[in-house]
C-alpha cells in the first residue's frame, strides 16, 4: 500500500479533519491514460471539512463496524462521510447513481498498478457497440487472457471505474485481462446485458487474436452483477454447445432473488455499503418481468450447473449476498464441478474494489490469480 494512502487511513483514526470531496471532476481519476501508467488523481483536489454533522452521521455504523478489518472500516469511514445527505441509494435515479459511482473512483482504482500495456477497442455487440480494455502485464501472445465483467447492479458501472480491478487482476495473475462494457438497465434490460457479455466472448475467441488472446486459453471474472452475468455466461455458452471459457472466478455475486437469508437479515440494512433495498430496486431493473425472473440465465441459482467449467467462488463475511455465494457453492459441489470456495473475513460488499486500501485483500486476490493461472494452463 502506498506511503500516502497508509498515512491518510492513519490519520483519519485519529480524527481527520478533512476528505476528498465526491463530485463530478473526480470521475477523471478513473479515465483511462491510454498506456501502461494508471490513473492519477488531479493536482488540484477540493477537500471539505469533516464536519460535527459527518461525525455524528458516522457514529450511528460504529456498533456495526467494529468487527470489520481495520482498514475496511477506516476507508468505508471515508466513503459514508462523502455519502452523507445524497438519499437513499434504491431511490436515485440510474443515471444520478452513475455519476456517483464513477465519482467514488478515488477509492476504487486505489493503488492500481502500471502495466507495459493497456490497450482500448470498440467491438459490435447485440445492443451496438461497446467499449473493451485489454491490459498486458508481459505475457507474450498468444496469450492466456481472463476476460472481467463488471459489477454495478446491471445498472452502473464500466471499464473506467474498473480500471484498478483489472490492473490488480492482470499484474497478479499474470495474464492479460480484457475488460469489457455492456449495456446497462433499466434502459436495457434482461437478456441485454447477458447478451453483449456472451458476444463479447466470442468475439475474444474469435478475434481477439489482434489483441494477443489466445483463443484456447479464456477464462473469466465479475464481481457482483458480474459475477451473476460471468455465470449467465458459463450457462448459455454451456448450451448452446461452445467450450470457449476453462473456468470462471465469481467475486460476491448476486445468484438468487432471495433477500430474506440470514446474511440479508444481518447485513442488509445498508450498513455495509450495499444493502437490501439497492438490491431489490437492481433486480427489478434488470428483470423486470416475472418471466423474466424464472429464467435460469438470469438468476443461475435456478439453473443446472452440471458441465461447467471450474468456479473459483469468493464471499465477504459482511455482506448481504453472502449466503448466495454459499449456496452456489454448495449446489455446485453437488453437481460434480471443480469448485474453490473462499470466505474473506472482515470484509464487505466490493473488497477488491478496496483493495488499494485493504492490505488482507492482496493474497486473496492472490490466489484468485493462481486459479485463473491453473485453468487456463497448457
Amino acid at each position: 500500500m502506498l506511503a500516502s494512502r497508509r498515512a491518510l487511513l492513519q490519520a483519519f483514526g485519529a480524527g481527520l479533519t478533512v476528505l476528498p470531496t465526491i463530485s463530478a471532476a473526480d470521475g477523471a481519476f478513473a479515465q483511462s491514460s491510454g498506456g501502461g501508467s494508471p490513473p492519477t488523481p488531479p493536482h488540484s483536489r477540493v477537500y471539505c471539512d469533516f464536519s460535527d454533522s459527518a461525525k455524528q452521521f458516522l457514529n450511528l455504523f460504529e456498533s456495526s463496524w467494529r468487527n470489520l478489518n481495520p482498514q475496511v472500516r477506516a476507508v468505508l469511514r471515508m466513503i459514508y462521510a462523502q455519502m452523507q445527505g445524497l438519499g437513499p441509494p434504491a431511490e436515485i435515479p440510474a443515471p444520478e447513481m452513475r455519476r456517483i459511482n464513477s465519482s467514488l473512483s478515488f477509492y476504487l482504482n486505489a493503488g492500481a498498478p502500471a502495466l507495459p500495456h493497456v490497450e482500448e477497442r470498440t467491438i459490435p455487440v447485440p445492443s451496438g457497440h461497446t467499449r473493451v480494455r485489454l491490459y498486458d502485464p508481459g505475457t507474450s501472445a498468444p496469450a492466456p487472457t481472463v476476460i472481467l465483467i463488471h459489477g454495478g447492479g446491471w445498472v452502473i458501472g464500466d471499464i473506467d471505474v474498473y480500471d484498478g480491478f483489472a490492473r490488480q487482476i492482470a499484474q497478479r495473475s499474470g495474464l492479460r485481462c480484457l475488460s469489457i462494457e455492456y449495456a446497462l438497465a433499466p434502459e436495457h434490460p434482461f437478456p441485454a446485458p447477458l447478451d453483449d457479455c456472451i458476444a463479447a466472448v466470442r468475439w475474444a475467441a474469435s478475434e481477439g487474436v489482434t489483441l494477443g488472446i489466445d483463443p484456447r486459453r479464456i477464462a473469466l471474472i465479475g464481481d457482483s452483477a458480474g459475477a451473476n452475468l460471468a455465470l449467465g455466461t458459463c450457462l448459455a455458452l454451456r448450451n448452446a454447445g461452445e467450450s470457449l471459457v476453462r473456468g470462471a472466478a465469481l467475486a460476491y455475486g448476486a445468484y438468487s432473488l432471495d433477500l430474506d437469508t440470514p446474511s440479508a437479515r444481518d447485513y442488509g440494512g445498508g450498513d455495509y455499503f450495499l444493502g437490501k433495498a439497492e438490491m431489490a430496486r437492481y433486480w427489478h431493473d434488470y428483470l423486470p418481468t416475472e418471466a423474466d425472473r424464472k429464467n435460469p440465465l438470469a438468476v443461475p441459482m435456478l439453473a443446472d450447473l452440471k458441465n461447467l467449467p471450474p468456479l473459483y467462488i469468493g464471499a465477504c463475511a459482511f455482506d448481504p449476498l453472502r449466503d448466495d455465494s454459499e449456496r452456489l457453492a454448495e449446489r455446485a459441489k453437488a453437481a460434480g464441478l471443480e469448485v474453490e470456495f473462499r470466505l474473506w473475513t472482515g470484509m464487505i460488499h466490493a473488497a477488491i474494489s478496496l483493495m488499494g486500501w485493504v492490505d488482507d485483500m492482496a493474497p486473496e486476490v492472490d490466489r484468485i490469480g493462481a486459479f485463473l493461472r491453473r485453468v487456463t494452463a497448457g
